[in-house]
């Protein structure tokens, strides 16, 4: 990959990480009252900045001479899909099955299916409780926030052993100094 190339993807990817730790802060119950809006805000905004690296990565692989059909298989455009066009059955369905709504009807399948994904979020479903490497990579990414923003505090509102264990990587990390001439 050419220099510029992959300074731009990690600047970018950079950005993503960033909003996805934002996306997690807005869970937290002390920022209930903003979390709709700031949850899907940061969501898409990660979305549309990792569109940007693969559409740039493309754009370099399409200038040195890749097949378009090549490029489509590998951007994976069969799976595409516009958030314009809003949530889909599937998703309604999931968060039906979270809610513990009434279960769709018995000969709908894909529905049953995504209902049962939605049940294994909620009580003591089987994602209910996060396994450690979940816990592991949110706790490095509210460590990271917070000793980018230099707010070690914020972690005091996370869940007992996510902020001991984010406090723990947050003191791992070191800030780094701005080069000189």
């Amino acid at each position: 990959m050419p220099e510029p190339l992959r300074q731009a993807v990690h600047q970018l990817v950079s950005e993503v990480v960033m909003n996805c730790q934002e996306v997690l802060r807005y869970t937290e119950p002390d920022l209930a009252r903003d979390w709709k809006r700031m949850t899907l805000i940061r969501a898409t905004d990660a979305s549309d900045t990792m569109d940007t690296a693969a559409m740039l990565i493309a754009a370099y692989c399409q200038h040195t001479g890749m097949a378009l059909d090549t490029l489509a298989s590998y951007l994976q455009t069969r799976q595409q899909r516009s958030r314009a066009a809003g949530p889909r059955d599937a998703e309604r369905h999931e968060v039906a099955g979270m809610l513990g709504t009434p279960r769709p009807a018995d000969d709908d399948q894909d529905a049953q299916m995504w209902f049962s994904v939605g049940q294994g979020y909620a009580g003591d479903g089987l994602m209910s409780e996060p396994d450690e490497q979940r816990l592991f990579t949110e706790a490095c990414l509210h460590g990271l926030r917070a000793k980018l923003c230099n707010d070690l505090g914020s972690l005091d509102r996370l869940p007992p052993e996510m902020a001991a264990m984010a406090r723990r990587v947050a003191e791992c990390l070191e800030v780094p100094e701005p080069a000189t001439a």
